[in-house]
């Protein structure tokens, strides 16, 4: 049991490591295990809220099959488990991103069925960067309220995850340990947990041992 609340976990997953199967197969696997690894994750951490999922680079995947074909076809049946993850779990499945630059046919995938939540949210990171994510959340703000002083408050309820804590872990799979263009307001004071373990061998025991690691740790918040 963590020894603190770990109310939200974030992973940024090195899905788009070169290999050798095809692009919708990659694309597939990668989602596929983005579904049951939130599964995992709120069966087993009683205080979470928020599970979030994003892969960078990915998305490349996503250019090549933008109109039609196999590719597409992957993103639009890894979007359906997603949503039947959000589903099972009675969460709300939550796009974020620059959404609106997504093919018709994925942005309906991923609009789940009406069906009440607990608070919990599953989060899918698509078409986003943090960098870019500040600087809509801004633009908007602006444009809203002219004139007005944006300060830290103001500027968490524009932002894609608004309403949703802060990630309290953001683990890192697979790939180098770096700097990653995700979550950069939100996860200023997150726990950081890397494996070089890629996110097809992901399994939930390496997600236990990461949130094992978080409950032994001294939380500085930044201090």
């Amino acid at each position: 049991m963590p020894g603190h609340h770990l109310r939200h976990l974030a992973i940024i997953a090195d899905a788009a490591a070169a290999s050798a199967a095809p692009p919708e197969d990659l694309v597939l696997a990668a989602l596929n295990k983005a579904a049951g690894i939130s599964h995992a994750a709120f069966g087993t951490i009683p205080a979470l809220q928020a599970f979030s999922f994003h892969a960078p680079g990915l998305e490349r995947h996503l250019d090549t099959g933008a109109a039609a074909g196999p590719v597409l076809q992957a993103w639009i049946e890894g979007a359906r488990a997603l949503r039947g993850a959000a589903a099972e779990l009675h969460a709300a499945l939550r796009l974020c991103g620059r959404v609106d630059e997504l093919p018709d046919a994925l942005r309906r995938a991923v609009v789940p069925e009406a069906a009440p939540h607990h608070g919990k949210s599953l989060l899918w990171f698509l078409r986003y960067g943090g960098r870019d994510e500040i600087a809509r959340a801004a633009a908007r703000f602006f444009r809203e309220r002219p004139g007005a002083m944006l300060g830290d408050d103001e500027l968490d309820a524009w932002l894609d995850t608004a309403g949703v804590p802060d990630p309290d872990l953001v683990i890192l799979a697979g790939g180098p340990l770096e700097a990653k263009d995700a979550l950069l307001w939100q996860g200023s004071y997150a726990e950081i947990w890397h494996t070089s373990v890629s996110w097809p061998e992901f399994t939930p025991g390496d997600l236990r041992a990461a949130v094992e690691d978080f409950a032994e740790r001294q939380r500085r918040f930044g201090r």
